[in-house]
């Protein structure tokens, strides 16, 4: 076999292999098509990147401020002999003139920078009398709240209502006790209105015993606690002058409306709730509608808030 035939099948070989490693390479690749998930593989890197480049940002604003306040207390000069000198001078006179004798006379503002002063020098510079000085301002504003507290002790057993919060209970025979005056306010009330007034409901189909009989409960409950009577409706026997007043719709129902009947005849209604409840809510919600939503003006003269001549 001669040099050239050597030769010629060396490269062939060569460019098969080349060949076949070009198309297997080829073919793989083709395999995969193109889908829209190939794209995005570098994104969570880049995101990641931006992120980590983010914080390290973060991280050197937030060196270069600490650095720059630094800095500055670097630069900031400490007093000289002479301006120490003068402060000490100036911070005995203040502690040797503490005015003592007119406490009582003193504004709030200035004696919270008696207060400050005091504490800051006797700190900074502690000494017996320093701070048995700064202990005196201290108990001078604890002698004065207590004194406060006693004033307003006294004030609430001489005039209770004339105080806010007279009505908070201290203690769990306080709270005991309010919950039953509130109780017994709350009988007192419904038994003075009971006869004027009652409950609506409007549900969206009294034939869906479910709901009635639910509803039915809860009104049971609500009419043995307060004495308080009702009628239960469905939507289409409600006058479409009530329900446009009212804005009763299908889709807030069941509603639960307020009517009281005045010393005119005048038929008011109030809405206390929409939905389902429970008993409680009902009962809460018609006092404080009661109180707070009809004109005192519109309300029978028995039901009337009154008011203390002043």
């Amino acid at each position: 076999m001669n040099k050239f035939n050597i030769l010629s099948i060396c490269s062939c070989l060569i460019l098969s292999s080349l060949n076949a490693s070009v198309s297997n390479e080829y073919y793989n690749n083709s395999k995969d098509g193109y889908f829209y998930y190939k794209d995005d593989v570098e994104e969570p890197k880049k995101k990641k990147k931006k992120k980590l480049n983010k914080e390290n940002k973060n991280k050197v604003n937030t060196t270069f401020s600490e650095y720059n306040k630094t800095h500055e207390m670097l630069n900031m000069p400490f007093e000289n002999e002479e301006q120490r000198a003068e402060r000490i001078k100036k911070e005995d006179e203040f502690m040797a003139n503490i005015p003592y004798h007119k406490l009582d006379d003193l504004s709030v503002d200035e004696y919270k920078r008696l207060l400050d002063i005091t504490r800051n020098i006797s700190t900074a510079r502690p000494n017996k009398e320093y701070v048995k000085a700064y202990a005196a301002v201290q108990k001078f504003w604890v002698d004065k709240s207590e004194r406060f507290a006693k004033i307003w002790g006294v004030a609430n057993l001489e005039d209770p209502e004339a105080l806010l919060y007279s009505n908070i209970g201290w203690t769990s025979r306080d709270r005991k006790n309010i919950k039953e005056n509130q109780k017994q306010a709350d009988k007192e009330f419904f038994n003075r209105i009971k006869s004027r007034a009652g409950f609506i409901v409007v549900l969206k189909d009294k034939k869906d015993k479910k709901i009635y009989n639910s509803t039915k409960s809860l009104y049971d409950k609500v009419k043995d606690e307060t004495g308080l009577d009702y009628l239960i409706y469905d939507y289409y026997e409600i006058t479409p002058a009530l329900k446009q007043k009212l804005k009763i719709t299908q889709q807030t129902l069941p509603d639960n409306i307020l009517l009281y009947i005045n010393h005119r005849k005048e038929k008011i209604y109030k809405r206390v709730m929409q939905g389902f409840g429970v008993a409680n809510k009902v009962i809460r919600n018609t006092k404080f509608i009661f109180e707070n939503a009809i004109l005192e003006k519109d309300k029978h003269p028995k039901d009337r808030i009154k008011r203390k001549a002043k």
